[in-house]
């Protein structure tokens, strides 16, 4: 009680404060007892200094623990004044929430789906299209019953990825349009530059997965080999480099938010119209027109967002950089605009855009096929016809489809391989070649023994 001054206790009218040796971090329980009782039991308010985020209490006391960043992600996603440290600590939230989101995910989604005849069928004819051939030039080759456990396990995954990519691009949209939907200017920015943290977060998890992966895992050499190291540097490349010193630079650049809404949304919808176009039976007239009229919009979407756009966006960068004599900034960021527009020309947009106007073709050709066609040549504009929609899903999605593949495992179940007419009350000789096309490798041959049981 000596260190308590020789006072009244103050009047019941005025407020109490701590007294001045008691530092900002203790608390009302560390306040000496006796002659200070009656006050903590008084029912006057007690204002308190205003303490730091980050402490670390005892028994008796509370210490202040510096850390280098904020702690609060949230108020770190609308702080204008975020330092380095605070974005990257929101970046590693990131990439933890996106790691618990794909697992958990994957658990919900892949029993709803895995061994459905749907998606069996679907995996069969992506094998037939051209499938087995993708994964040989890779370096990863794949059996059948391989790889429909594969393309179970990526087509749940790819699912979990568009809406990823999907959410990126949808926080940017009010910084984009118009009056900011009503949103404060500050705040829309804010969105817009927490969905280039929120995707450079899931890149920093695939990443550390892939490396995970490749030398940690028996076989990892095989499973990650160079083609796909290659893909995957120059799909991080841009956010990984650029992320971190845009939005501590730039985070109310209009450009800014609209190159993140143009990559997230381009591959959201990329990835969810191949996956919806691998389900469709392109012998059928509905379903056929479904995968021009899908197709179509994803060429459009990959022409103006990594094309025409991008190549305004990122030209508008490099004059601002130039004329703010920001000399780091224009060097790194010209290289990195350089190799990723040769990617999207040489590796999307070309061969897309070719792919897709040969499919068009042989579709047409396909549709103008009498009903009295002879057997023969219906079987082999069918033929064509799977060859040119194969040549078109595997340019559409091949980026997708080599990260994806990092997350498989290559051990086979084969109540997940079996095919479609498995689960049906199937007789005679269709049920027979039905069972025998889960073991064949060529969509001729198979037609061609179809035609030979008809013809018998």
């Amino acid at each position: 009680d000596d260190r308590w001054p020789a006072t009244a206790p103050p009047a019941k009218s005025s407020p109490v404060e701590p007294p001045s040796y008691l530092h900002s971090g203790q608390s009302a329980k560390s306040w000496p007892v006796g002659r200070a009782s009656h006050i903590l039991q008084s029912d006057h308010p007690i204002h308190w200094p205003n303490t730091h985020n980050n402490t670390k209490t005892t028994t008796n006391t509370t210490t202040t623990m510096d850390l280098p960043f904020n702690t609060d992600v949230i108020a770190t996603i609308f702080n204008e004044d975020a330092t380095f440290p605070d974005l990257f600590f929101l970046v590693l939230v990131l990439a933890a929430f996106w790691w618990v989101v794909f697992a958990v995910a994957a658990a919900i989604i892949k029993p709803l789906v895995m061994g459905k005849p749907w998606l069996i069928a679907a995996g069969e004819r992506d094998y037939d299209r051209g499938g087995k051939e993708l994964w040989e030039s890779l370096g990863i080759p794949k059996t059948r019953e391989e790889f429909l456990v594969s393309f179970q396990d990526m087509w749940a995954w790819n699912q979990t990825l568009a809406i990823q990519h999907l959410i990126g691009g949808a926080v940017c949209l009010p910084a984009i349009v118009p009056g900011h939907l009503g949103l404060d200017p500050s705040v829309a920015a804010s969105l817009a530059c927490l969905g280039i943290l929120s995707e450079m977060g899931w890149e920093i998890e695939d990443q550390l997965t892939w490396m995970y992966k490749r030398f940690f895992t028996a076989g990892g050499k095989e499973r990650v080999p160079d083609a796909l190291l290659f893909i995957l540097g120059i799909h991080h490349s841009m956010t990984t480099t650029l992320g971190l010193p845009m939005v501590l630079n730039y985070r109310n650049l209009h450009e800014l938010h609209w190159l993140c809404f143009d990559l997230q949304a381009a591959a959201a919808i990329s990835l969810m119209v191949t996956e919806y176009t691998k389900l469709l039976d392109l012998k059928k007239p509905a379903e056929l027109r479904q995968f021009q009229s899908l197709t179509f919009v994803a060429l459009a979407v990959m022409l103006i967002t990594r094309g025409f756009h991008w190549v305004y966006l990122c030209g508008s960068l490099l004059v601002m950089w130039y004329k703010e004599g920001s000399w780091g900034f224009l060097v790194v960021g010209t290289v990195i605009s350089a190799i990723f527009s040769l990617f999207n020309y040489a590796f999307c947009i070309e061969p897309f855009y070719k792919r897709f106007v040969k499919f068009m073709k042989v579709s047409a050709e396909f549709r103008k096929l009498p009903a009295d066609a002879p057997a023969r040549d219906r079987r082999a504009s069918v033929i064509n016809l799977e060859a040119a929609a194969a040549a078109v899903l595997k340019r559409a999605n091949l980026e997708e489809e080599l990260l994806a593949d990092l997350f498989q495992d290559r051990k086979v179940h084969r109540r997940a391989t079996l095919p479609p007419s498995a689960f049906g009350n199937k007789v005679g000789k269709r049920s027979s070649m039905l069972m025998l096309r889960s073991s064949m490798g060529d969509v001729a041959h198979l037609l061609s023994q179809l035609d030979t049981i008809k013809e018998d």
